[in-house]
């Protein structure tokens, strides 16, 4: 098990079609020998944050949890994460402005949660696929606005907005490219132009093959001190891990 790698996505929960609990994680990680692991909720209708709060505290060593809020909430939202973040040691924030139905860049909506990410001192990471809601430009909007919060886009703007993501993250200094479900030409493409300071490794599970989302990382970078970067360093900057 390499302690130093960290996935960076992955739901714990229950829904149609999909479970997994903080154990199956930990087998999946030890397929591969994944040191650590960030954990939110399922965020399909109705969702708590307790889950994830049971999983960290059965494996504290090897679960990262975030918290999952929807801003419409409003502020119940801010609310939850302050709690979730000051009395729980929650380490970070989901968002699916897909699914919750909002532009993740809409001020009188998302800066209140933004506002007090960035108060708390942890980073955000949202879907990121090609969405309108979500998009490459939405996050940059964001990101610019709050330049002290770490911002993540899952999945960086799969399939369309591959391009245009890579752009973005290289503009903006807080955007970062998470690359689950990514193929690996296209991960390939962004650790090129942009260096591996700028790509985070993250899964996805239980959506995935665990073990395939993992090897494929070594056919993106050829440097070991890239690897080594993508596969859990940049993330544990981040999360200020020591």
């Amino acid at each position: 098990m390499n302690p130093n790698v960290i996935d960076a996505h992955n739901h714990l929960g229950v829904r149609p079609g999909a479970t997994q609990t903080g154990s199956d994680l930990v087998a999946r990680m030890e397929t591969v020998g994944c040191g650590k692991a960030v954990i939110f909720p399922f965020v399909e209708g109705t969702y708590s944050n307790e889950p994830i709060l049971q999983a960290y505290r059965e494996f504290p060593d090897r679960l990262i949890p975030f918290c999952a809020v929807n801003p419409w909430d409003g502020k119940a939202a801010v609310d939850e994460l302050r709690r979730c973040v000051e009395k729980l040691g929650f380490k970070g924030l989901k968002l699916h402005p897909t699914l919750h139905g909002y532009h993740l860049s809409d001020p009188s909506l998302v800066d209140p949660i933004f506002d007090a990410a960035d108060q708390l001192g942890i980073p955000v990471i949202t879907h990121g696929a090609s969405d309108l809601f979500n998009s490459p430009l939405e996050c940059a909007a964001i990101a610019r606005r709050f330049p002290r919060v770490p911002l993540l886009i899952a999945h960086m703007g799969l399939f369309w907005s591959v391009d245009q993501a890579i752009q973005c993250a290289g503009e903006v200094k807080n955007l970062f490219l998470e690359v689950s479900r990514v193929p690996a030409f296209e991960i390939a493409t962004a650790v090129r132009e942009l260096g591996p300071e700028k790509v985070i490794y993250g899964t996805d599970s239980p959506f995935v093959d665990y073990e395939q989302e993992f090897s494929r990382m070594k056919r993106v970078v050829s440097s070991k001190d890239g690897y080594d970067l993508i596969m859990g360093g940049n993330m544990a900057r981040i999360l200020r891990l020591a």
